[in-house]
């Protein structure tokens, strides 16, 4: 018994080996989609093989497959049905272009694309993967691309790059769907903040894609993309920052196009193909040795770059300079140019961008140097500058629409970034002319707004600020233009719309810098409408959104203000009075942004009897106030002030220097006036301003004060009866004569 088993598993072997040769011997037939494909893929292609291993870049399995065929089924198949249905194994798993086996019907395609182009991506996706996991077509390029994209807009950055780097694998080198592989791949790191990787894949990709043979819509997407990516970089840098912050601007990027994606995905190329003879780089044109007019034409592959800057310098005349450290990155760094005419601008742009290295040109001369060994705000410029160069590129490139429009918007916005506001406002007003709609128009309503209230056009910058509310449905937006409806209602002296408007902003800001600019906005107007508590409140509910130092230091002294107000110190500065004091001496004298902020700040000195303080805080709020309500009303003050002080000629000066006061104010300067002259001793010339406040129709508590002041100067000059008239309420006469027996007044009519 114990042999016959021994027979028995012996003749199972054997027939397991011999079947199990007869099952693996290779079939005559061979696949021709498989050897079509093998004989373009590139195996030195750096995105595909970043992976360690397969299965992390190659997201389809056996296991989830549909009708699985089982061992016995495929035993009993003949030798035509192995040929034309290959066996999975390990070698397939590794070779994913041996599976293409079955075409894929169009109208299943067209239906994820339905899905795709009306924003059900996370929908589009399921539907791209179940049809590759149906019909076991791993290979089409297509479909990876679309499943790409769709993971790309469901936010899905992981899956998005693995499928992208698996359409490369099997996509032709240089061609249009790899173009738009690396332009999907861009965008993913675009979106998650790696602006300098985005740049420099984008930078190199546009020194080979750039040329004229490409497709247009491609070469606008791709400029497109590295103008957004450089902006980004540029609005990331603190010194920008920093400066947003003082003069708010609105940016526009627009969405990424899907039929535009799709269109390229399907783009065929031309019978002839898109290959060119290679050719040795050549200078064009070179009219003078400016890098943006000197133009080069190459077609080169592995070319040295210090190899390409001398071939520059010979044709061109110009000079590079490069640093130490440089030169030291340049040793062995190779870069591919295809182009028919680029400036030699463009052209360092993109070739130094992945090498972290910057230029700049003086007269005949190019400095190449360092991204690290230059000064921040030196940086920040030649991002600006580089940024402005592919702006420009972007509005010869796309066709007119949104992307154009909203390239000449942010155009301006750095010309303003640059100091160059008469620029700013001529590319606003051709981006006006490109008829915006919907949140671009909003947001170029906003820059004009900033742009007009720093100009001073107060009423014109109001306008655009409610143009923009009613176009833009972005809550962001709505606190930007909210913030800057009540800082423009403020200076027009219309405190309760400052509030309103503040209080709306606050509850739509989203930004800490816009949530910081309405509570102090808020904060200004409620003190100057005698509102401490509200203010107050305010401060202390968004204290941790006050941004900026010299901000948190003017928000303390209004919140210790505020709160001095109602409760003031009694016996000594204790309490509220000693917090006051404290906020005011960790003040920096430009500390105070605006004439608010001083004049309130003059009052928090004054509050606690340091005159000299207010006197030169309300000198500084005069000279920044706008003119009309709040010049004049600060003038009052500062009178006042300096009357208070004694500094009666000081006083006198600054009711002189009115030019005209509003008629609701003039009664109560001319009153002050009156009191100044009084206490100087100019007796003549205060009887004539109190008999002048006198005639006018005013109020009876100021006509009463005129004429008791007017009584008192005529008790001085002796004329005691014209006196006790005036203290009864009566404008006597004005008296010819000074003689003793000479009528003391008459009463007039």
């Amino acid at each position: 018994m114990f042999r016959a088993e021994i027979v028995w598993i012996t003749v199972f072997l054997t027939v397991g080996a011999i079947g199990g040769l007869v099952y693996n011997w290779p079939s005559s037939t061979e696949d021709p989609a498989a050897q079509s494909i093998d004989e373009t893929i590139d195996p030195a292609d750096v995105l595909a093989e970043q992976s360690d291993e397969i299965d992390d870049t190659w997201p389809f399995t056996d296991e989830t497959r549909e009708n699985p065929q089982s061992p016995t089924v495929q035993e009993s198949e003949s030798q035509t049905d192995l040929a034309a249905d290959p066996i999975d194994d390990v070698w397939s798993e590794i070779s994913p272009p041996m599976k293409r086996t079955q075409k894929i019907d169009s109208a299943v395609v067209e239906l994820g694309d339905r899905l795709l182009l009306g924003g059900n991506y996370e929908g589009a996706m399921k539907h791209y993967q179940k049809l590759l996991q149906t019909v076991d077509v791993p290979t089409d390029n297509g479909i990876l691309i679309r499943l790409a994209l769709a993971s790309e807009l469901a936010h899905e950055h992981d899956d998005a790059i693995k499928h992208y780097r698996s359409a490369i694998r099997v996509v032709e080198k240089g061609s249009v769907a790899q173009a738009n592989c690396l332009l999907g791949i861009a965008r993913v790191w675009e979106n998650r903040g790696q602006f300098n990787d985005a740049a420099s894949l984008l930078s190199e990709l546009y020194l080979i894609y750039g040329g004229t043979k490409y497709p247009q819509l491609l070469r606008a997407q791709l400029v497109s993309q590295l103008s957004d990516c450089l902006q980004k970089r540029v609005l990331s840098s603190q010194i920008v920052i920093d400066a947003l912050q003082n003069e708010p601007m609105e940016y526009y990027w627009p969405a990424v196009t899907v039929d535009h994606v799709l269109e390229l995905v399907d783009w065929e190329a031309p019978v002839d193909g898109l290959s060119t003879p290679p050719s040795q780089l050549q200078v064009l044109q070179s009219p003078n040795k400016d890098a943006s007019v000197v133009l080069v034409g190459a077609n080169v592959r592995g070319l040295s770059v210090l190899g390409l800057l001398t071939e520059i310098e010979r044709g061109s005349g110009m000079v590079f300079n490069l640093t130490e450290k440089a030169k030291t990155d340049l040793v062995g760094r190779m870069t591919n140019v295809q182009t028919t005419a680029m400036p030699v601008s463009f052209l360092l742009d993109s070739v130094l961008e992945s090498m972290a290295l910057t230029w700049s040109q003086s007269e005949g001369e190019v400095s190449v140097m360092h991204r690290e060994e230059l000064a921040d705000r030196d940086l920040a410029s030649y991002d600006l500058a580089r940024t402005q160069r592919m702006l420009r590129q972007v509005q010869l490139e796309v066709e007119p629409g949104p992307r154009r429009t909203a390239a000449i918007m942010n155009e301006g916005n750095n010309s303003r970034l640059a100091g160059g506001w008469e620029e700013a406002r001529t590319k606003y007003q051709m981006a006006r002319e490109q008829t915006p709609m919907h949140e671009l128009s909003a947001k170029l309503y906003f820059n004009e707004a900033s742009l007009q209230l720093a100009d001073g056009e107060k009423l014109d910058a109001l306008n655009a600020c409610y143009m923009a509310l009613d176009q833009t449905l972005t809550a962001s937006l709505e606190g930007d233009v909210y913030a800057m409806i009540s800082e423009l209602e403020l200076e027009l002296g219309q405190t309760d719309k400052a509030i309103l408007a503040g209080s709306r902003g606050l509850r739509r800001a989203t930004e800490p810098a816009v949530l910081s600019r309405c509570a102090m906005m808020l904060a200004r107007a409620y003190l100057l409408t005698e509102d401490p508590d509200s203010a107050n409140q305010v401060l202390f509910d968004q204290s941790p959104h006050i941004v900026g130092d010299a901000t948190q230091r003017v928000a303390s002294v209004f919140s210790s203000f505020a709160r001095f107000q109602r409760n003031p110190s009694r016996g000594g500065l204790q309490d509220e009075g000693q917090r006051l004091v404290m906020a005011l001496a960790t003040l920096k004298p430009n500390d105070p942004a605006g004439f608010a902020d001083a004049l309130i700040v003059s009052q928090a000195y004054a509050s606690v009897g340091i005159r000299n303080k207010a006197v030169e805080s309300l000198k500084e709020s005069l000279a920044k106030a706008p003119k009309g309500f709040w010049s004049e009303r600060i003038r009052l003050e500062l009178a006042r002030a300096q009357y208070g002080a004694g500094h009666f000629d000081a006083a006198d000066e600054t009711i002189s220097n009115y030019g005209q006061v509003s008629i609701d104010l003039l009664p109560t300067v001319l009153l002050l006036h009156a009191k100044i002259k009084f206490d100087a001793g100019k007796l003549e010339q205060c009887e004539s301003i109190c008999r002048r406040i006198a005639r006018l129709e005013v109020d009876q508590t100021v006509q009463a004060e005129a004429l008791n002041t007017l009584g008192m100067v005529l008790n001085e000059k002796g004329q005691h009866y014209a006196a006790t008239l005036c203290f009864a309420g009566v404008l006597p006469e004005p008296v010819e004569t000074t003689s003793s027996h000479a009528n003391q007044g008459v009463v007039v009519p």
